[in-house]
């Protein structure tokens, strides 16, 4: 049985009070904290996951979601400005397309306040100059083609696109995220005194490869471009993999060494 700790604004679906790191994670547009259920099984015990829990999904079905980048942007970062400071835990960033996005523009706000910035951002699917906007749905749209573009895109599986209730439960909230996607407007920033890991899916169209190499010239320490067979959604199919790499990257950060990272791969093998 899964143990959960909530809060108004994160969900973590396998608590560890020890963690020597928190990894927020931060979904795609039409996204919610479930997507980063599997996680934890991937990291290292010392990092916990933490998935935000948006306005307008799971658990904050209530209250209206979020339709502008930047007042996303900086309500989240009062969050984790609070949250850090009661805890005192490094923290890293992942965001996947509009999770990324969110991420970037949540980190500038941080920093522009004065607060603790993440110990590493790493970012799928998002170009720094933006989504390829012919490739994006378009919120606008009739729900037929809406439907239709969110499909081709990856971000809603066929079971669910023939299904009148979830997709009553579930368009509103998607075109709210794709109204907040288009309301990202990119502008000329000093690097970020941030370390970036920049992710990306080889055929993705909405976020390209050369899209997401630029994020290099954007951050004073950049990681690397990772890139591996897929769309936008890559993310899926290569779980294992991304998750390795991002806690590589942390736990190089933070100094924690091969031992700790290895781990994870005991505990697979001898759960």
């Amino acid at each position: 049985m899964t143990v959960m700790t909530r809060s108004s604004w994160y969900l973590s679906f396998d608590p560890r009070p020890a963690a020597r790191v928190h990894l927020y994670g931060l979904p795609f547009a039409g996204g919610g904290p479930s997507m980063f259920r599997p996680w934890s099984a991937h990291l290292p015990p010392w990092m916990e996951l933490r998935a935000l829990r948006l306005p307008g999904r799971q658990g904050r079905h209530h209250q209206p979601a979020f339709t502008d980048c930047e007042e996303a942007a900086a309500v989240l970062a009062g969050s984790l400005a609070r949250e850090s400071a009661a805890t005192g835990v490094p923290y890293a960033l992942f965001g996947h397309s509009m999770g990324a996005l969110l991420s970037y523009r949540l980190t500038r706000a941080l920093l522009r306040a004065g607060e603790p910035a993440p110990v590493l951002l790493a970012l799928a699917a998002w170009p720094v100059r933006g989504a390829t906007r012919a490739c994006m749905p378009d919120p606008a749209a009739a729900d037929d083609q809406f439907v239709a573009a969110l499909s081709e895109l990856g971000g809603l599986p066929p079971e669910l696109a023939e299904d009148p209730a979830v997709l009553a439960m579930t368009l509103p909230v998607a075109r709210a995220d794709f109204v907040l996607c288009r309301s990202y407007a990119y502008r000329a920033e000093p690097p970020l005194p941030v370390p970036v890991l920049a992710l990306g899916g080889t055929g993705d169209l909405a976020a390209p490869p050369a899209g997401m190499a630029e994020w290099h010239d954007h951050t004073e320490d950049f990681r690397g471009l990772r890139l591996y067979d897929g769309g936008h959604f890559f993310v899926r199919d290569h779980l294992p993999d991304l998750a390795a790499a991002i806690a590589g990257e942390v736990g190089r950060i933070v100094g924690i060494g091969a031992a700790g990272l290895e781990d994870v791969a005991i505990r697979k093998m001898h759960p």
